[in-house]
């Protein structure tokens, strides 16, 4: 299934008439998802640079940009213009990582350190054709029915005899067809958990990434520098430029990932969302969901704290922690941050409430505003159902406006559905 709705819509019409890029109308009148140039769905310094390139077109799956990266460290299938991003800020990291692993120093470190040639071999990049990341088949609609998993697969104690009273059994989050699942966070076992971080802090990148080519390498360097007394900044020059990181990680939250432990924040997120009136089962089951990774869920959290304590914020934790796949996640985040700052900026909610993956913030006196970090939406069955769940619209029984924010953009037919549903649409929000 496909989903709908997204920001702007203006090219669209030029984009129809070219053969192979038109929007397919059935007959009831329901657009077939697209391929689109680049352009249309992300900023153009994304699509290339002297380390990469995006194949184009650009097919649209799930209202997400399905983008394929070109790079010499092998080819990245991805969902979504955020995770594009993500991507695209790690390919400058690789190529350090790389450069600083054949420099004599590193080599001798890694050669003391346990296990360090054979970590060492396997994380290097042999082949630039082979694609080392894909999106997989089958990624669902954001605006229709997601997967979902049932529990989170880590059991506390207490929770465990929970289930067992009520008979629910906690199973895992299966990974979403082809997409590389984030490696477990466990603490720091091996006690290179903060060499890694400074590694991730020096190179500007995400310690918890699940980037199939720069996680080994920064697990070899946090080695070498752990196990082996390798200097983080031995080789490494000025600190690299910070490009703009994907929206989920403002500099509040990379600075608190780059220097707590794992731990450290889970137990500070824990406290904030009691303190936001989240329950601590819910709290605790989002904690360990594996695709929010302790950088997501610190994200989250500073997210949800923008709206204060008001009704429905545990709705959103429990969504979250039923989330799977590093898209939706994304997803859902990006969503957040919209609401957030129309919460802070264009009027204050009463409440929040999800519909399916998308957040929806209620006014007291009767505005409902949803929020989707889609990148290109078109009219279907999955956009017309989702302009009539009532989970949409505000609590009350009478809704006075009903506004969509739109990270992207949308095809000008699925604009034209949602208005004449009622909704008013802001596209092209993406920061």
């Amino acid at each position: 299934m496909r989903s709908p709705l997204a920001p702007r819509f203006t090219l669209c019409v030029v984009l129809a008439a070219l053969p192979g890029l038109g929007l397919a109308q059935g007959k009831a009148g329901y657009e077939a998802a697209p391929s689109l140039a680049g352009t249309e769905l992300a900023p153009a310094a994304l699509l290339k640079g002297p380390l990469h390139k995006v194949s184009e077109p650009v097919r649209v799956e799930g209202h997400l940009g399905a983008f394929v990266i070109e790079s010499k460290f092998g080819k990245f299938s991805v969902q979504g213009a955020n995770l594009l991003a993500a991507r695209v800020q790690e390919l400058a990291a690789i190529e350090e990582l790389q450069k600083v692993q054949q420099d004599a120093a590193f080599k001798d470190a890694m050669a003391k350190s346990a296990g360090g040639v054979a970590k060492f071999a396997a994380s290097t990049v042999a082949d630039p054709g082979k694609t080392v990341e894909s999106v997989g088949k089958g990624v669902n609609t954001v605006f229709g029915r997601v997967g979902y998993m049932a529990k989170s697969s880590a059991d506390y104690v207490g929770d465990k005899a929970a289930d067992v009273a009520t008979g629910s059994k906690p199973t895992g989050a299966a990974a979403p067809a082809g997409q590389p699942a984030p490696p477990p966070i466990t603490g720091d076992p091996f006690g290179y958990n903060k060499a890694r971080r400074e590694w991730a802090k020096k190179l500007g990148v995400d310690p918890y990434t699940s980037n199939p080519v720069l996680r080994p390498l920064l697990d070899s360097a946090a080695q070498a520098s752990f196990a082996g007394n390798f200097a983080v900044n031995l080789t490494l020059g000025a600190a690299m430029a910070p490009l703009s990181y994907a929206y989920s990680m403002d500099e509040t939250v990379r600075d608190a990932v780059w220097s707590k432990a794992p731990i450290d924040l889970e137990k500070e997120n824990l406290a904030k969302l009691a303190s936001l009136g989240v329950a601590d089962r819910v709290a605790r089951d989002l904690s360990r969901n594996k695709w929010f990774t302790p950088s997501l869920q610190t994200a989250l959290v500073a997210r949800l704290s923008a709206f204060g304590k008001i009704p429905g914020i545990e709705s959103v934790v429990a969504t979250a922690a039923a989330t799977q796949g590093e898209a939706r996640a994304r997803f859902l985040l990006e969503s957040l941050a919209m609401l957030a700052t129309h919460h802070e900026k264009e009027g204050k909610f009463a409440s929040l409430r999800m519909s399916n993956l998308v957040p929806v913030g209620a006014t007291a006196d009767g505005k409902a505003v949803a929020a989707a970090a889609i990148d290109y939406g078109t009219w279907d069955k999955d956009a017309q159902a989702f302009t009539q769940r009532k989970d949409a619209a505000a609590p009350k029984a009478e809704v006075k406006s009903r506004t969509l924010l739109v990270a992207g953009k949308l095809s000008p037919a699925a604009k034209q559905g949602l208005e004449k549903a009622g909704w008013t649409v802001k596209t092209g929000l993406r920061a």
